[in-house]
């Protein structure tokens, strides 16, 4: 029986990847305009850090972290402008809490920016802990993530699910030993699918039917 809970975020629970890689495709045009990336090359990364992405084009880490900050600000500015949660996101995890399910959320991204992102979309009360960018040295497909959160909710390997919408979130959860969950609704649904995770699901309120 399913005790905990572990979300991404980004993609998951949020509807952020539209906004994601629009700012990428700003952002590569202002600082490679001679670069032509594919759709694919933008999706492949939706599962890195920022500073692992720019880090690949970038000549120095202070080209890294300029770059960075003028996405983190592009960025900010459309997610102010009208972040959602997806469909049912609210009522899944109000369900879960109800059933006294630990609820986490595990994601590359810095702690008060996903905080603050799951304040606006009316989700962060539900949360019972996070796990982001600053609290690891190795991000997903490392399995380091998702281990710190099994240790701060104590919880059991067999008795956790991770729920994503990327390949590196399947890889992770299955090298810390824990069930996986992807959300067909994602733009790497097809590599997600390769690494066979346990359960597939179309909407967030499915998950009701795994716990």
């Amino acid at each position: 029986m399913i005790k905990t809970v572990l979300f991404d975020l980004d993609g998951t629970l949020i509807q952020t990847t539209e906004i994601i890689i629009d700012t990428f495709k700003v952002t590569f045009k202002k600082y490679f305009p001679d670069l032509n990336l594919t759709e694919t090359e933008y999706t492949n990364m939706l599962g890195q850090t920022l500073f692992t992405t720019f880090g690949y084009y970038a000549s120095t880490k202070e080209q890294v972290d300029e770059i960075v900050q003028f996405y983190r600000a592009y960025s900010n500015d459309l997610i102010e402008q009208g972040l959602l949660a997806y469909p049912g996101a609210k009522d899944v995890l109000a369900f879960l809490k109800k059933k006294k399910i630990t609820v986490g959320v595990v994601t590359s991204k810095m702690r008060k920016v996903a905080q603050h992102h799951l304040e606006i979309t009316g989700l962060a009360s539900y949360i019972d802990g996070l796990i982001g960018y600053e609290d690891v040295n190795e991000h997903k497909p490392s399995p380091e993530p998702i281990e710190k959160a099994l240790a701060l909710f104590n919880a059991k390997k067999t008795a956790t699910v991770y729920v994503g919408d990327h390949e590196n979130d399947i890889i992770a959860a299955k090298k810390a030993g824990i069930f996986t969950c992807a959300v067909t609704y994602s733009h790497r649904l097809k590599e997600m699918l390769s690494y066979q995770p346990d359960y597939v699901i179309d909407e967030l309120n499915h998950i009701k039917d795994l716990v």
